[in-house]
């Protein structure tokens, strides 16, 4: 039952993404017409949120609150939040709410994948089998894709316009608020006494983590680039505006095969690799929709997103379990959403959005030239044997403290211990 609850509120955490993100471009520029570059501020300033919030609030979850209690407020807050937006139609108060609707929602990615892995180490102390991680973060992606289908319908209809996503948003984020008690509640690890000052920092500092980190923060740029401009993009190229959600999904519907297949994945190849081909095909992505503005091109530059997701949304929160112990296991995941979700959104939205304000294209070569940016360091400077190791026990022989793993769920053998950190 605590895992069933964990996918219900991935899938309608990720469905309020899946409504607000594709669409929120539409409902600025279309609906409240803004130009490129105030939608590039807009999309900025919820990057800038990212940088206050998560960090706090996990670290709330590490010593003060139940994760639970957190998720709810979470969802409370960014419902209300979804409604302001959709009521604002100027430029000031619209920057305003999202500012204030980003900095509760976003804690609550850390915060989800926090409580998966707490719950995780919890049935792996009692002895009895959990599912892996990423059986558990599918159904974020399967969340992502459900409103696109039905807003869909309704704006072919003309029912409603941009403003009808974010409403949409609304009603994902009150749903999982219904759900909430159905979350285990699971205390929180560590005392303030318990962890050394500095830890967390200390974990995403050590090598290789840092060589990891900081290619992630340049694919994360690039990332918000295009989910920044790509609905304009589509809408450039002649596309009509109610299958803006639907072309998108496309690319959810390419990353379903390796998002199940991604334990296999991390078994048979290294991190570095799938990290490598994650960015190249970022690169090849961007630098498609730069060069060539045409409708299948732009739509069918889609099918490459599904490597993207691996990179830079299944690896990282796994990677980041296997190096943090469980008493800062909450607030390592908030740091990494403030430097990948938050700096890198703010850098790659707003000068995107002065570049898009030239011209689209070069919005995504700027994308393109990140990503090849990360991909180059990747390639020179990541590599990490020893979690290589743990993800192909039968392969590398290791000690019992480092394959005390969680996020292959059971198809690793595990001793009984908790996790400890590495």
């Amino acid at each position: 039952m605590p895992f069933v609850a964990i996918r219900l509120h991935y899938l309608l955490v990720y469905a309020v993404v899946g409504a607000y993100m594709p669409y929120l471009p539409v409902f600025l520029g279309r609906d409240l017409g803004m130009p490129d570059s105030q939608i590039g501020w807009v999309a900025g300033i919820y990057g800038l949120s990212v940088v206050l919030s998560p960090p706090l609030v996990t670290y709330l979850a590490d010593r003060r609150f139940t994760g639970r209690t957190l998720i709810g407020l979470g969802l409370a807050l960014s419902a209300v939040g979804l409604v302001g937006l959709a009521s604002a139609s100027r430029f000031v108060p619209v920057l305003l709410v999202s500012f204030a609707f980003a900095t509760v929602f976003t804690p609550l990615f850390a915060l989800i994948d926090g409580l998966a892995f707490a719950a995780m180490a919890r049935e792996q102390e009692a002895g009895r089998k959990h599912p892996a991680y990423e059986q558990l973060r599918v159904w974020g992606s399967l969340g992502f894709m459900l409103p696109a289908f039905v807003l869909f319908f309704v704006l072919k209809a003309g029912a409603a316009s941009g403003r009808a996503a974010i409403l949409a948003a609304a009603v994902a984020a009150g749903i999982g608020l219904v759900c909430v008690p159905l979350l285990p509640r699971v205390p929180p690890p560590a005392r303030e006494r318990d962890v050394p000052r500095g830890a967390t920092w200390q974990v995403l500092r050590a090598r290789p983590t840092r060589d990891l980190v900081i290619p992630l923060t340049l694919l994360f740029s690039a990332i918000a680039i295009f989910y920044a401009f790509y609905a304009p993009l589509v809408l450039a190229v002649g596309i009509d505006a109610e299958w803006v959600g639907l072309v998108m999904n496309l690319g959810v519907v390419a990353e379903l095969p390796f998002m199940l297949a991604g334990g296999p994945l991390l078994r048979r190849f290294s991190l570095r690799s799938l990290a490598l081909l994650g960015a190249a095909c970022l690169t090849l992505r961007m630098a498609l929709l730069a060069a060539v503005p045409d409708p299948i091109v732009t739509i069918a530059s889609q099918l490459l997103h599904g490597p993207v997701v691996v990179a830079l949304y299944l690896i990282p929160p796994m990677y980041l379990n296997l190096k943090a112990s469980p008493g800062v296991r909450n607030h390592v995941q908030g740091l990494h959403v403030m430097l990948c979700y938050g700096l890198a959104r703010v850098l790659g939205s707003v000068i995107g959005g002065y570049a898009a304000d030239l011209a689209l294209a070069l919005a995504f070569a700027l994308a393109a030239a990140l990503a090849a940016l990360a991909w180059l360091w990747l390639w020179l400077r990541f590599h990490d044997p020893e979690v290589d190791a743990i993800l192909r026990p039968r392969e590398t022989p290791v000690s019992k403290d480092i394959r005390s793993d969680l996020s292959l769920g059971t198809d690793v053998p595990q001793p009984s211990s908790s996790p400890s950190g590495t």
